[in-house]
């Protein structure tokens, strides 16, 4: 079998034109548009959106990117139409929030795409999932004959870094993202559950806006870092590999590409993938700042506690009677050691009480005291949910010293 080509492009700003040709650059290194679309094909172009928030804050994908690759659809034949549910509510007034302060409405007039306002979803079959069996799905999706994926490169608390797979996690309905969260609190599993995604959503092209990411706390709660560039391939896999190595961070530390080379879908190195365009060495950007991230891998713990909660963890074979430590690993995830070594949410003095945290809290674990959010420590599940869709950009995450101490990370 082939490798993967991924194309790397070199791109400085979101001037419409340089976008346009670094974009067009970039398709054209894969074949171009006419590789990926075929004329009268529907088209769904799905950005990262998580929440409505304004293209200079790198939260969302760039609106020149999405304008730019829906020209390239339209040359080809194809009829693109944009794409999300953003988190929170699914609903018109909300897609329409999102679309105006995320600039999706001028990226629609530029590219000449059609926005997406049905909020219809459908429960689909996934036999070939590994934990999702049955997906929930935005209708957008299922009517659509291609999917080009357009993510941000950001940092995510829970995967390490915001990718081409994770932003696929958008195809779920709304609020619905929350009960995902709450029956997927292993980070392990909640990985799993995107790669499901992917494998159901097939993108056909993921094109990644790394013109401008994000470090720090992302996805949402960070802040922007200079990438200059702009990387695509038909592997949405090979796209999150290139672009890890891209910021510094080895592939399989991103949890999505770590658990697919377990599946057996990609190696998740730099040397299987056919490169193409710019050279990698020249655009790596040095001392990219990491996130507080919510650890369960234990390639994550320092090195003397791994064999500890490698021992802890469950036998790969689910086997009910558990040699290896499922009650243990139980203990220690839900105990006062576990609430020392994970980041915990803390509403700040920006906290209006506006109460969006505690609709969108999964397993109720918030509620309003004082005029501020409040957080159980002991209910909470570390989604992170309520740092990721704050309207205010209110909550922040920190570890307890211990925490600190151990995964300075």
């Amino acid at each position: 079998m082939s490798p993967p080509t991924v194309s790397l492009v070199r791109c400085s700003d979101y001037a419409s034109e340089r976008v346009m040709d670094a974009v067009r650059q970039a398709v054209a290194l894969l074949g171009g548009m006419e590789a990926f679309v075929q004329p009268g094909q529907k088209v769904l172009l799905k950005p990262n959106l998580v929440r409505g928030m304004e293209p200079n804050r790198a939260v969302t994908t760039h609106p020149t990117i999405v304008a730019a690759v829906a020209r390239l659809v339209r040359e080809a034949g194809g009829v693109p139409l944009i794409a999300e549910s953003p988190g929170g509510p699914y609903s018109a007034p909300a897609l329409r929030l999102a679309y105006r302060r995320s600039g999706m409405v001028r990226a629609a007039e530029e590219g000449g795409a059609e926005l997406n306002y049905d909020t219809a979803s459908s429960q689909v079959s996934h036999p070939e999932g590994q934990v999702l069996h049955r997906l929930d799905l935005i209708q957008p999706l299922l009517e659509a004959d291609v999917v080009i994926n357009l993510p941000k490169l950001k940092t995510h608390n829970l995967t390490v870094l915001t990718l081409g797979v994770k932003n696929l996690f958008g195809l779920v309905p709304g609020s619905l993202k929350i009960s995902y969260h709450a029956k997927l609190v292993d980070r392990e599993m909640f990985g799993e559950a995107m790669l499901d995604i992917l494998t159901f959503a097939r993108p056909t092209l993921t094109l990644m806006d790394a013109i401008v990411g994000m470090e720090g706390e992302g996805p949402s709660g960070g802040d922007p870092r200079e990438i200059g560039a702009i990387v695509a391939g038909a592997d949405c896999l090979a796209v999150d590999t290139v672009c890890a190595a891209l910021v510094g961070v080895p592939p399989q530390d991103v949890l999505t590409t770590r658990l697919a080379v377990a599946r057996g879908i990609i190696t998740g190195r730099i040397e299987d993938i056919d490169m193409v365009g710019e050279d990698l060495a020249s655009l790596v950007v040095p001392d990219f700042r990491g996130g507080i991230e919510a650890p369960i891998d234990p390639g994550l713990f320092p090195r003397p506690m791994r064999l500890l909660i490698q021992w802890l963890a469950p036998s790969p074979n689910g086997a009910e009677n558990d040699s290896r430590g499922t009650s243990a690993m139980r203990l220690f995830t839900s105990g006062w050691m576990w609430r020392q070594l994970v980041a915990r949410p803390q509403a700040t003095k920006e906290c209006i009480a506006c109460s969006f945290c505690v609709k969108h809290c999964p397993v109720d674990a918030i509620e309003i005291i004082d005029g501020r959010a409040l957080m159980d420590s002991k209910t909470c599940v570390r989604c992170y949910c309520c740092h990721e869709l704050c309207p205010h950009d209110a909550i922040s995450l920190s570890k307890p010293l211990l925490g600190r101490l151990l995964l300075p990370r």
